[in-house]
């Protein structure tokens, strides 16, 4: 349901090849199913932890967790969501991929609607992440514009950081099928342009600039452009949301709501599925760590168009257009160029399958989390 859950997941299947080291993993409930069968490397334990209260879990973190690693003795702690267990008594790798706290167009946007209340929470968040960072042995981002956001908040010394980009599992069929989607990469039907958002809804997922432009690229043709998304303000997890009022008003709309197709979360098998059946993937989210879906569409050579910020280029690079994050107006007409310029489609489509063979691989990103502990063992950390 998110990238923290693609990331545990997938980091568990490539590590279960290193039988040279242990692993201990403590997870939640709902990843317990992708931990059935272990191999015999592993050892799991299943916490609640992660539904408590924040008091609770605050004192999970710090006091819990702190017997645990005392009891272990591990020579390295590994803490993947963002907070550190602050003055570790083993050496700890901290992976930071929270961007929306530390994003200058959340901060801009989204945090001035925010109660008092909710805005001390982030704040708080923020000042505990940043804390964390600084007490963290090594500090890893996946990608250097979540570590530059990081950095304006708090002070990290670089010789500590790694930005370490994530894979992305191939799509399903042969690199030949693959090749010649890309390549090929056209609308089946001119008539009818597909387009994909994948991600769950939040705030910062921008969802309300992408249901405006719907009007605009349907009022010469409508029903040209047909929007799928899983991106849904009706679903139960989005409530908590500033947002999500304002964004089913949008959808409910007569100009909208006949092109927009909902969703809500889906599993893997379902979301390849999509991928493969769209024409044009769209991300206008205002701030990732690193965003999963796109690496995900261009691996299917479907051509992007993204919200113009530090982290979509540095994912994307040339291999999407990109709009001004707030404007339906700008992302209407990159639509729009886009899909009558099949050439540029089959372009886009070509440069993101191979961007993400030679950039994003999750053998990769394990070689290098694991040569970066290797590397720093020697100055004392030790290693895995």
């Amino acid at each position: 349901m998110s990238g923290a859950a693609t990331y545990v997941e997938q980091l568990a299947q490539e590590l279960s090849q290193y039988r040279q080291h242990e692993f201990i993993w403590y997870i939640g409930p709902d990843r317990e199913p992708a931990f059935r069968q272990p191999p015999s490397h592993f050892r799991v334990v299943v916490t609640p932890a992660a539904y408590f209260s924040p008091l609770r879990r605050l004192f999970w973190d710090q006091v819990v967790l702190r017997r645990i690693v005392k009891r272990e003795r591990p020579d390295l702690l590994y803490s993947t969501g963002n907070f550190a267990l602050l003055g570790s008594p083993a050496k700890q790798l901290l992976l930071v991929t929270q961007p929306v706290p530390f994003s200058a167009l959340w901060l801009e946007t989204v945090y001035p609607t925010k109660s008092l209340a909710s805005r001390i929470g982030w704040r708080l968040r923020r000042g505990l992440i940043c804390l964390s960072a600084r007490m963290a042995d090594v500090v890893m981002t996946p990608t250097q514009a979540m570590l530059d956001d990081l950095q304006r908040f708090t002070e990290v010394d670089l010789h500590k950081t790694l930005v370490n980009p994530f894979g992305v599992a191939a799509p399903a069929g042969t690199e030949e099928d693959a090749r010649s989607r890309a390549t090929a990469r056209r609308p089946r039907d001119p008539a009818r342009i597909r387009l994909l958002y994948i991600s769950l809804y939040a705030e910062h997922k921008n969802l309300g600039t992408l249901l405006r432009a719907i009007p605009l690229l349907n009022s010469p043709h409508p029903g040209k452009f047909l929007l799928t998304t899983t991106v849904d303000p009706a679903w139960d997890g989005a409530a908590w949301t500033v947002t999500h009022k304002e964004d089913l008003a949008l959808a409910r709309r007569p100009e909208v709501a006949p092109w927009v197709r909902f969703l809500g979360p889906l599993n893997p098998q379902q979301v390849q599925e999509l991928y493969r059946e769209s024409d044009v993937f769209v991300f206008p989210s205002l701030a990732e760590s690193f965003g999963f879906p796109m690496p995900e569409a261009m691996a299917h050579g479907l051509p992007i168009v993204a919200a113009d910020t530090p982290a979509n280029r540095e994912i994307c690079g040339d291999a999407a257009r990109y709009f001004k994050p707030l404007s339906a107006d700008d992302l209407a007409q990159k639509l729009e160029s886009l899909v009558e310029d099949q050439a540029l489609m089959a372009k886009l489509g070509t440069a993101g399958r191979e961007r993400v063979a030679t950039r994003f691989r999750w053998d990769g990103h394990v070689e290098r989390f694991l040569r970066t502990l290797a590397d720093a063992g020697s100055r004392g950390l030790g290693c895995v």
